[in-house]
């Protein structure tokens, strides 16, 4: 099973968000890893991988098919595919959460980024 990378999780979410996608981990699809179906207002579907997201288009990956942009003002339906991952709250206690949103939130940098960075500069002088 394919999920999101957690190195560098606290650079890239607040511990606000890190809570949430523990206890809903369907409410925001991280880019590569959720599938998606919009109707169009044209009475068009769309459906595979979500590519990315800003405040005006979606990008949906499909097939062997480069990314299929949508912009936002275009969609009548959005439906994200359930989550894989399961609703932490039903398998731990508030405590354990508590204690996995603290370890996460330490989590602000790429340990292959600092890795890298390392070697570049041991090599690099």
């Amino acid at each position: 099973m394919l999920s999101p990378r957690i190195n560098g999780v606290a650079g890239r979410l607040s511990r606000q968000q890190i809570l949430e996608a523990l206890i809903n981990p369907g409410k925001e699809l991280s880019p590569g890893f959720g599938m998606v179906s919009i109707d169009l207002k044209n009475g068009q579907s769309v459906s595979g991988i979500l590519q990315g997201e800003n405040d005006i288009t979606i990008a949906v990956k499909r097939g062997n098919v480069g990314d299929t942009v949508i912009r936002k003002e275009d969609v009548l339906k959005r439906t994200n595919s359930p989550s894989s991952m399961p609703n932490m709250s039903q398998l731990l206690t508030k405590r354990e959460i508590r204690d996995l949103v603290s370890y996460l939130a330490t989590l602000k940098e790429d340990e292959m980024v600092r890795q890298q960075e390392a070697k570049t500069n041991v090599h690099g002088e």
